[in-house]
């Protein structure tokens, strides 16, 4: 998947799960320490990347970075 492509979809899931981020998407935020995902959040994103990729992730090699910021969340997406 491009690389447009993939932030593309990550923004469809995310303003699904959280509709409050539609307007910060495309600033420099970070998603987590501003308060736009939070534990539930992300399970549910993992939820939407393991069905995309059909692949499970393993949550313990997980780090709470790869989630700040589009470009984090699509290095999770193969």
């Amino acid at each position: 998947m491009l690389k447009k492509s993939k932030e593309n979809w990550i923004k469809k899931i995310l303003i699904k799960i959280n509709p409050e981020i539609k307007n910060h998407l495309d600033k420099n935020i970070n998603f987590i320490d501003d308060g736009y995902l939070d534990s539930l959040i992300i399970i549910r994103l993992l939820y939407e990347i393991e069905k995309k990729n059909k692949r499970k992730i393993n949550p313990s090699k997980l780090k709470r970075e790869q989630f700040s910021s589009l470009e984090n969340i699509s290095k999770l997406i193969k």
